[in-house]
């Protein structure tokens, strides 16, 4: 998702971001709420009541939101799969789950867990709004709640990727096909029907004179194609990577450093004179760690005639090598999930070379050729 982030925090351990257009959002809905909402339902009001209902309203809407990802997050945690971050945006909230999910079952459990959550907390509100002499405010804000998240819990359920209907569609026909990106390409596709449907209608409606309306359907139409869309050319670019191993696309030229080399050194005897983004590090003929330009544009340039090479490498761990024989998406899986570029291929204790994303991308550019 391009643009300004901040975190704000974290919850049950995931970081809890805001992106800047959330903010756009939260002042539109608490303006619709305040001067269109309330006044119709609570009469009798100052404008600074409706304005603070519609402040609390558009902050509980977001809650909801952000429990409704909750709930995706720690079903994926229970299958060990790390979350990296919750956002908050214009179209709601997004859970950024690094890694597919292991199973069908798995993915059908992630997926639903979402609506559940939505449906549970409508109820909630549903029961608040009930309540025998409850204030009006409390029952308006709480009608409010329960009609917002019970709407989102039905929207999500549209059987059209990347919506939690559409993967739990896929995860239906994952366990039919045993094929899971076959599974993945249609409900793609129908994501994408669904999103061209949503578009339709908000042209119609902005033909109509209902442009507000219009434009939302449009806007949400138009990202919900574009993630589809994205997820399509994923697969097919998995598809590709099929039956490839690591050693099909290493490069045994490789070149190390020395651990006691200065940063100085390091950069205009390997950096500039080879062009490659990173290095193994070696200390005694043994690997020690690793060091890229990602390291090196961390520290001051005044400091690097001083510090050496092995005091800023990232250090060699298990995580940092992988085996030739392993099927290349499990290399590219491991440095998404590391936010590394490159990794060590080894045979025992031996370095055998390094594969890394440009070298993958440069692969599979001449394979298609």
């Amino acid at each position: 998702m391009g643009g300004q982030s901040w975190q704000i925090g974290r919850v049950f351990g995931i970081p809890l971001k805001v992106h800047i257009s959330w903010f756009l959002v939260f002042a539109l809905v608490s303006w619709s709420l305040a001067r269109h909402y309330f006044p119709t339902v609570l009469t009798h009001l100052f404008a600074w009541q409706y304005w603070s209902l519609g402040i609390v309203a558009a902050l509980l809407l977001f809650a909801s939101v952000l429990v409704h990802e909750l709930g995706h997050c720690l079903v994926a945690m229970r299958y060990r799969i790390p979350i990296a971050q919750i956002t908050l945006f214009i179209f709601g909230g997004m859970a950024q789950i690094k890694r597919e999910a292991p199973t069908p079952r798995a993915e059908f459990l992630i997926a639903i867990a979402g609506p559940i959550v939505s449906i549970v907390l409508g109820l909630c509100f549903w029961v608040l709004a009930e309540l025998p002499g409850a204030p009006l405010a409390l029952v308006a804000l709480s009608e409010h709640l329960r009609n917002i998240n019970l709407m989102l819990a039905i929207f999500n359920l549209v059987p059209g990727y990347p919506l939690d209907g559409g993967r739990v569609l896929r995860a239906g026909l994952w366990a039919w096909s045993k094929n899971f990106h076959k599974a993945t390409r249609y409900s793609a596709r129908v994501g994408q029907g669904f999103a061209a449907l949503l578009m339709l209608f908000g042209v119609y409606d902005v033909v109509a004179g209902l442009e507000i309306g219009g434009v939302w359907f449009l806007l949400i139409g138009a990202f919900l194609y574009t993630a589809a869309h994205s997820t399509h050319r994923q697969v097919s670019f998995q598809e590709s990577l099929l039956g490839l191993r690591v050693g099909d696309v290493m490069t045994t030229d490789v070149v190390m450093l020395g651990a006691g080399l200065t940063l100085d050194e390091a950069v205009d005897k390997y950096f500039l004179r080879f062009g490659f983004g990173g290095f193994p590090v070696v200390e005694a003929g043994r690997l020690v760690g690793m060091l890229s330009l990602k390291e090196l544009k961390a520290i001051p340039r005044e400091r690097w005639r001083v510090l050496t090479v092995g005091e800023v490498m990232v250090p060699y761990g298990f995580y940092s090598e992988i085996h030739p024989d392993e099927p290349i998406t499990a290399a590219m899986e491991r440095m998404f999930h590391d936010d590394r570029s490159r990794l060590v291929v080894m045979g025992g204790d031996k370095v055998l070379g390094l594969v890394t994303r440009s070298g993958i991308a440069r692969f599979l550019d001449l394979r298609q050729r």
